[in-house]
């Protein structure tokens, strides 16, 4: 695991970035349009060395355009471009890499025939000095070179076609950093990566930002965004809705800039199960690797598969859709035995697959929106021995409508829809089919938090009519919140099966890595269970939102074990089983303070002090001396130090030996908490709770 601490704001030689610091690149008043759509309206934007801004905005708002112009992909129909104040025009992506632009897209541009090493370095291969022969042995060493800067082992020689999706993210991702530039554009770089990859790739944009590159960051998980970026700018209808610091913002901000409305809830999940098995699989082996599994989804359940990029979650999805052969097992759906042996034959039985690569194996191109969707039920559309065209689009519209896809995707090819807007068609295309089980295979990559959310509110709609789901996301808090129960899958075999509020995200990480989930789970659960009933009373008291945490010494971060949202909440970027830095949250600081004191000053000492917001603690002395009065005191206090407009007052956990083992919290809006914590009731009711929850632990003093 990675430490996710925010960047610090100076570069390789220790000195304070400036925020006057010129522009690299500047994009003035662009304008864009493709037939019927306005993509860009008066877009300017700036790039700077040093820094990563972050894009954001629902799917169709602009983003990947913008991108695309910077990268030479699209020429702007008006507006300038300029690079170190000179104008500059880039007509094909060779010339924007000539003026060192690397560019990650969201779709793949990878040739699938050739090699990880051809890939890397395509159009631009070593040469052997001297001769025009291609030196293959210093390619294949300079690749292993830049896949290990992002800890990736995937052999060079590999052809590309036979890795997964997110291996060939991982490709994509090393084949832009491979290049020399001073402009990095990431559009949804994270979409198909784990929780293990992601962590270490924004490690690695840090990294590289700290080098003094410009990096244009496109991504809907705007917990990233707040991780990563220094500024985000906001993208709404190709309109430009503002650019900001994102010290001076939180995250409810952005929604509201994003959306046009708060969501309080992003996670919407309804209980349906009912106690009748759906689907039944015992011993399943295939000969893709999946090796002796076996669970069961009730109806109206919605079944999780958890585990890292490659433990052979997707491959069990491809084994239950017919698209590979089991060597051996049973597989019952509604008690009947199936041995599918194609995804017709799937599909005639009523299970659908939304698949991991949408543009490979998901939608048909030369296809409109309505032709997508209906394909999966083509009987709905006859009439007689042909097809009704008009029930045809009727249908197609509903859905659109349902799923808030773009209006243009009834009229246009999906080729020229958004990432997100095609993940929708292809949701869609099931949602008609009327499947009674249907394989959810990273549904929600790619779309906005809008797009999310009505991805939820369906999935919620579907339990309900008794439809059973087989929720595959990395994901991990999408996975954990929408999910009945989930599964643990590692190296094509099933690790651990648990009901999903008794995971955290720490925990089913840990768990896929290869740990044992008894002895991880035991402590934390028995931590959990004495200490929600006091989270909860708390939270109903105070109406606001109450975390349990503890400290992981080995990386030492915040792990949020429970959130509880309270009636007077907003967006924050805490989140359960997420984790935190410890230097500016009232947790970290809590928990922080009590392990031995020379250990701490020897580890800020090395690492340094993350700046976040101006109220931020970045001076050593002075953040050695908080702690210590923590110490005393028995309470900490967040005062804005993480989040701009949210504060916190947090108090440690005891065991029975007397030593801190966790620390809970209370957090909300500045303007609905008190004036002075450290004098209010509200810190008395914190440190009562927190001693209360000890006792229970054992603690007597």
């Amino acid at each position: 695991m990675v430490r996710l601490e925010r960047l610090n704001l100076s570069d390789e030689n220790g000195e304070i970035m400036n925020e006057q610091r010129p522009p690299l690149w500047e994009v003035r008043d662009i304008y864009k349009a493709f037939p019927g759509v306005q993509a860009l309206d008066d877009v300017s934007l700036n790039l700077v060395p040093n820094e990563v801004h972050a894009l954001v905005g629902e799917n169709g708002s602009g983003k990947t355009t913008l991108a695309k112009c910077l990268a030479g992909a699209h020429q702007p129909d008006t507006g300038q471009m300029l690079l170190n104040g000179r104008p500059v025009t880039l007509n094909h992506p060779i010339e924007a890499r000539a003026h060192g632009v690397a560019t990650i897209y969201q779709e793949f541009s990878l040739v699938p025939t050739l090699t990880v090493a051809e890939n890397i370095f395509l159009g631009r291969p070593p040469r052997k000095p001297g001769v025009r022969i291609i030196d293959w042995d210093t390619m294949q060493r300079q690749t292993v070179e830049t896949l290990e800067q992002l800890d990736i082992y995937i052999d060079p020689g590999v052809v590309v076609r036979n890795l997964s999706v997110a291996e060939q993210q991982l490709v994509e991702i090393a084949k832009a950093i491979s290049l020399e530039s001073s402009l990095l554009i990431m559009d949804e770089p994270t979409a198909a990566l784990g929780l293990a990859e992601t962590q270490r790739l924004l490690e690695l944009i840090r990294r590289l930002a700290a080098q003094g590159k410009a990096i244009l960051y496109i991504s809907h998980r705007l917990d990233e965004v707040f991780r990563v970026a220094d500024v985000v700018t906001v993208l709404k209808d190709g309109l430009l809705v503002a650019t900001r610091p994102v010290s001076e913002l939180n995250m409810n901000d952005v929604v509201r800039m994003m959306v046009g409305v708060d969501i309080e809830q992003h996670y919407p999940k309804a209980p349906n199960t009912q106690p009748v098995p759906c689907l039944e699989v015992e011993n399943l082996a295939t000969e893709n690797g999946i090796n002796s599994i076996s669970f069961t989804i009730n109806v109206g359940e919605v079944f999780g598969l958890g585990g890292m990029v490659g433990s052979g979650r997707t491959d069990i999805a491809r084994a239950l859709f017919g698209l590979d052969q089991r060597t051996s097992g049973t597989v019952r759906l509604y008690g009947r035995p199936v041995n599918f042996s194609s995804p017709v034959e799937a599909i005639a039985a009523g299970v659908g697959l939304v698949p991991e690569n949408r543009k490979a194996d998901g939608l048909f191109f030369n296809f409109q929106g309505p032709q997508n969707i209906t394909i999966s039920r083509l009987v709905a559309l006859l009439t007689g021995l042909f097809l009704n065209l008009g029930r045809e689009q009727r249908y197609g519209r509903e859905y659109v409508e349902k799923l808030n896809i773009t209006p243009t995707a009834l009229e246009r090819s999906v080729q020229f829809l958004s990432g997100g807007n095609q993940q929708k068609v292809v949701v869609a295309r099931w949602l008609f089919s009327q499947a009674r089980l249907l394989i959810l295979d990273e549904p929600t990559q790619g779309l906005d938090i809008g797009a999310k959310f009505e991805v939820y509110k369906v999935i919620n709609e579907l339990t309900a009519q008794g439809i059973s789901i087989l929720l595959i996301s990395s994901d991990y808090p999408e996975l954990l919140a929408m999910s009945d129960r989930v599964a643990v899958v590692r190296d094509g075999r099933i690790l651990h099966i648990a009901e999903a509020h008794r995971l955290s995200e720490y925990q089913l990480m840990v768990i896929a890595s290869g740990a044992d989930p008894g002895d991880l789970a035991r402590k934390s659960l028995d931590l959990r269970r004495r200490a929600l009933p006091h989270l909860r009373a708390l939270r109903d008291r105070l109406k606001l939102t109450t975390h349990l945490a503890v400290l992981d010494e080995q990386e030492m971060q915040v792990f949020y074990l429970d959130k509880l949202e309270g009636e007077q909440t907003v967006e924050m970027l805490s989140r359960t089983g997420a984790t935190a830095p410890l230097t500016c949250t009232g947790l970290g600081k809590a928990l922080l303070a009590f392990e031995p004191p020379e250990q701490v000053e020897a580890w800020v000492k090395e690492h340094g002090l993350s700046y976040y917001t101006d109220t931020t603690i970045t001076d050593p002395d002075a953040f050695i001396a908080e702690l210590a009065s923590i110490r005393q005191l028995g309470f900490s206090l967040d005062r804005e130090e993480h989040e701009k407009g949210i504060r916190c007052i947090a108090a440690p956990i005891y065991d029975a030996s007397g030593n801190v083992i966790a620390a809970i919290s209370v957090s909300g809006p500045s303007d609905r908490m008190p004036a002075d914590l450290a004098q209010s009731p509200m810190r008395k009711e914190v440190v009562d709770t927190a001693i209360a929850i000890s006792q229970a632990l054992g603690y007597s003093k």
